[in-house]
């Protein structure tokens, strides 16, 4: 498996990746299609040969940076992938000079904030009905 920056003609696979998680944000081919190339934006796909596999979308100002988008394909989940994903979005932040990483989600997503705890980020606030019948929660994380 490699982690590249995503290409225009993988706006298809990321949104069938997204579309195979039901936390993920929903942004659709479009919305891959206008984030990619994005000067304020890194968009990581992890592959395997021309397969989508993953992604993560990190979206930056300054020194502050927000992960706006994560998912992993639904038959490929509990490999790691996730956690290199974040991992690597979390480097190449540090590269651009980002000193704080926050992100929003759903307070149901469980297996989603328990990697996020594991990579150091911390609750740092609660949006009450952010998500339909559901709070947000807001982590941080300083790198």
């Amino acid at each position: 498996m490699e982690i590249k920056p995503a290409l225009a003609e993988q706006a298809r696979q990321l949104a069938q990746v997204e579309a195979s998680q039901p936390f993920a944000a929903g942004w659709g081919e479009n919305g891959f299609e206008g984030e990619i190339g994005l000067p304020c934006s890194v968009l990581l796909a992890a592959q395997e040969g021309s397969s989508v596999l993953g992604f993560i979308c990190l979206r930056y100002a300054a020194d502050t940076a927000e992960i706006v988008n994560l998912a992993v394909r639904a038959d490929c989940l509990r490999r790691g992938i996730g956690r290199q994903l974040l991992q690597q979005v979390v480097l190449r932040a540090q590269q651009l000079g980002v000193r704080e990483i926050t992100l929003e989600v759903n307070e149901h997503n469980s297996a989603a904030i328990c990697l996020y705890e594991q990579a150091g980020f911390k609750t740092l606030n609660r949006r009450k009905n952010f998500y339909v019948g559901a709070d947000a929660l807001l982590m941080g994380k300083t790198v």
